[in-house]
């Protein structure tokens, strides 16, 4: 009766032994999925997917031996300790490299204390009754908790992972500010000689883009021509027209006339020296990710012929465009898809349609794609080209001579040099705080003279106030210095900007007005708008 007793408690505890092990399996599975459904749910709001590890954690917790086989992996601090905690009581447990780790049994004959006492790898086994073993891989690392600490106090926003190495560290995270980046790196440099620096920026950043097209255009023109004839009486007994003089506008003409007799030489001799410079310097800022645009210019009307005899008219932009697209990868670098687009109007490039003369355009084009740390100048493109033409046109065998061909041929040489240069310089932008904004900004601390400033002083415009002596050039306007409205400002100068100059500017029925007087200013508190 009592073996039959226990032989039925004992398949009763296996029984609840078994749905313990599925009701566990049961929330595992649920948890798995409720974890799965937030971690999907982080990844949409967040790109970084996964867990980043704090040593804390790693010195703070147990380690429960899995009773399927499967060997386990424990990850350790040096001079730290961690339990390890079987289903059965093992009866021995066997350490491969003593060195590394050393083993203290725990009450309950299930229980182990493990102490890492350097760095290394190295595997337990836990040997049981029945002579199972349950095998452990143990990968004890540097102690890097006290940076680590430092870190989060430093950066709360941040989040960071420290892996050391054998003669460095590896940082790696995300940090919302692409400044952080270099401090993390300084910070982490007191503690170890080589850090590798894998911390990527994340948030949303505003980015400013300046770009320069400088372009130096210089033409050297020469060219002569003569045209001449012989008249007797009225009647042209011969001449010589292959310079074409009179189609090219001459320059010297002069006449030998005895009598009925007229000799006539036009001349075009011209030398002419061309510089063109042109400098364009678009900025504009915009989102991380989010294209953006700018043009500076106009459009001009462009006839395209059609069905019928019919004409349409299409337009076409000129001027200074800027399209590009910004994207922060990490450490500060910025993958930029850059297209600048500088035109202007050639009349030398005309066509004529229907007699409507429809000029031409002249323009420099760059479309490319760049990676570069912020502030950083980079030249995307750059052209040098020199272009020689000649032309030298006469009567055949005649102008060929020496010194006498000079009357039967035109000579026609120009040089054009170019020099093309494209440069981008991409960097992090932020909004002005009200404390920082300029006193006056352009235009909008002058106004358009009197009849009397514009007719007899010359004046094309004059600051808002009266004008005293200290206006002495016509259509000059002295520049205001910035003041300091802040704390510590130095007592204000009555007086010292010349007479009659205003306190305050406004601009429109709303703007926000300045004090009046210095000591307004001094009570009125400082707004913060942000």
């Amino acid at each position: 009766m009592a073996v039959a007793t226990r032989k039925l408690l004992q398949k009763s505890k296996l029984h609840f032994r078994i749905a313990n092990r599925w009701r566990s399996i049961g929330l595992a599975a649920l948890a798995g999925l409720s974890s799965a459904l937030v971690l999907t749910d982080h990844c949409q709001a967040q790109p970084p997917a996964r867990q980043l590890t704090s040593q804390w954690s790693l010195a703070n917790s147990a380690l429960t031996v899995d009773s399927s086989g499967n060997r386990q992996l424990l990850e350790m601090v040096i001079n730290t300790s961690r339990e390890i905690v079987a289903e059965h009581p093992f009866k021995r447990v066997r350490i491969q490299n003593p060195e590394v780790l050393t083993a203290l049994p725990l009450e309950g004959g299930n229980r182990l204390q493990v102490s890492a006492t350097r760095t290394g790898v190295t595997q337990v086994d836990l040997m049981g009754a029945d002579e199972s073993v349950a095998s452990i891989e143990v990968v004890v690392m540097g102690d890097v908790r006290e940076l680590e600490t430092i870190l989060r106090k430093t950066f709360p926003q941040a989040t960071l992972e420290l892996t050391p190495i054998a003669q460095g560290i590896i940082v790696n995270g995300y940090v919302s500010s692409a400044s952080d980046v270099d401090a993390v790196n300084l910070i982490a440099q007191q503690y170890f000689p080589t850090v590798i620096n894998r911390v990527t920026v994340t948030g949303v950043h505003t980015i400013q883009l300046q770009t320069q097209v400088m372009e130096v255009s210089r033409t050297k023109l020469r060219s002569l021509g003569i045209d001449w004839n012989l008249v007797e009486g009225g009647t042209e007994l011969v001449s010589s027209t292959v310079a074409d003089v009179l189609g090219n506008a001459e320059t010297f003409h002069w006449a030998v006339v005895d009598g009925a007799t007229q000799f006539t030489m036009r001349l075009d001799a011209l030398r002419r020296n061309n510089l063109v410079k042109v400098l364009a310097s678009p900025t504009l800022t915009a989102i991380d990710g989010r294209p953006a645009s700018f043009n500076v210019g106009g459009e001009i009307p462009i006839l395209v012929p059609s069905g019928l005899g019919t004409t349409t008219v299409q337009y076409r932009e000129f001027g200074t465009r800027l399209d590009y697209v910004a994207k922060v990868l990490g450490n500060g670098r910025i993958y930029l898809e850059v297209r600048p687009y500088v035109s202007e109007l050639d009349p030398s490039r005309s066509v004529t349609l229907n007699g409507i003369s429809i000029p031409g355009l002249r323009s420099r084009f760059l479309e490319t794609g760049v990676e570069l740390n912020a502030g950083q100048t980079l030249a995307l493109g750059g052209l040098l080209q020199m272009r020689t033409e000649v032309i030298n046109s006469g009567l055949p065998g005649i102008s060929e001579v020496p010194y006498l061909g000079v009357f039967f041929r035109r000579v026609h040489e120009e040089k054009n040099e170019i020099e093309l240069l494209i440069t981008v310089t991409p960097d992090f932008a932020g909004p002005l705080d009200p404390n920082q904004l300029p006193p006056t900004l352009p235009g909008i601390n002058s106004v358009s003279p009197s009849d009397q400033e514009l007719y007899l002083k010359g004046y094309m415009e004059v600051p808002v106030g009266n004008c005293a002596a200290d206006c002495q050039q016509p259509g000059l306007i002295e520049t205001l210095p910035p003041q300091n409205y802040g704390p510590g400002a130095p007592a204000y100068q009555t007086g010292a900007l010349g007479p009659n100059r205003p306190t305050a500017v406004s601009i429109g029925p709303n703007a926000p007005r300045l004090a009046e007087t210095p000591q307004a200013m001094a009570t009125q508190p400082m707004q913060n708008y942000r």
